[in-house]
């Protein structure tokens, strides 16, 4: 027996990386390039707009709509083939403005310095997820929101990386309130589970693991050690009457089994003499 879960995936790092090649820039226009230039002079004569945006990504930025409405300036191609629309300075993208990758399906807002990305940026992936926040030198630093199909994260970035106090709302219901580190759900933090569940206490890459409490949906509780995502050590269940002793969790068939011992109990085998407390759960915790 043993703590079962068929959920037990790894956990995604929040970390943003933009292209390799935002840093190059080639403005093509035909005020910038020599007569004896004509094919980059017709290309740059010829942009007339960033292309057309893949379909996932369009719908996420008809539902967000403009970063910078009514936004003006030049475009500019860049080695890649990627297409920049926005204001420059001697050649550089000084401003604000987007680019958009046509082959990878990259699109981008954001405000540039000096070719930097600085202060206000967003990236919208072809898959539908999107990233709102504040880079500094192309690097997100500061406050920030990551969205995909499955969840919302918002909280602070450091160096391209989630860290620090934050939130995360899963479609599913579930809520976490807490530390990240490097990205993950580490530290101490507050689940509120889709199950009607509450988990405090310490959490370990996404997962409750180490000393915690958990109040159930009825309102009885467990107090103290947590493994992977289950109960696992020396506890307190507390319902009606106190029970102290050692504890074990499974998950199946949406009911949770928890084993009972009197004496510590490190691994949970076949044919142990215990008691048996069951709570019906809708989903496990996640």
């Amino acid at each position: 027996m043993g703590c079962v879960s068929s959920k037990d995936q790894p956990q995604q790092q929040f970390n943003i990386k933009l292209p390799d090649s935002i840093n190059q820039t080639t403005l093509q226009t035909d005020l910038d390039l020599s007569d004896s230039q004509d094919y980059y002079l017709q290309i740059g004569m010829n942009l007339s707009s960033i292309g057309e945006l893949h379909p996932k990504v369009q719908l996420v930025h008809q539902e967000l709509g403009d970063l910078f409405p009514n936004l003006q300036g030049q475009y500019i191609m860049m080695p890649d083939q990627s297409i920049f629309f926005g204001q420059t300075l001697n050649g550089k993208r000084n401003g604000q403005g987007k680019q958009h990758w046509q082959k990878e399906g990259n699109f981008l807002e954001g405000t540039w310095i000096d070719n930097q990305l600085n202060g206000r940026a967003r990236m919208i992936y072809p898959n539908g997820d999107y990233f709102d926040g504040n880079f500094v030198n192309n690097i997100a630093n500061g406050i920030g929101k990551f969205v995909n199909s499955r969840k919302e994260v918002r909280g602070f970035w450091l160096n391209n990386k989630l860290i620090g106090e934050g939130t995360e709302i899963r479609k599913n219901g579930t809520i976490y309130v807490g530390q990240f580190q490097d990205g993950k759900i580490h530290g101490q933090g507050k689940f509120e589970f889709a199950n009607g569940c509450v988990y405090k206490g310490n959490v370990y890459k996404g997962k409750m693991h180490g000393n915690g409490e958990l109040i159930f949906n009825d309102n009885t509780r467990y107090v103290g050690e947590f493994r992977n995502n289950c109960i696992q050590g020396s506890g307190i269940y507390e319902a009606s009457i106190p029970i102290q002793g050692w504890f074990h969790s499974k998950y199946e068939h949406q009911t949770i089994f928890l084993y009972f011992f009197r004496q510590e109990t490190p691994v949970l085998i076949d044919n142990q003499d215990c008691a048996l407390i069951q709570k019906q759960l809708s989903t496990f915790f996640d």
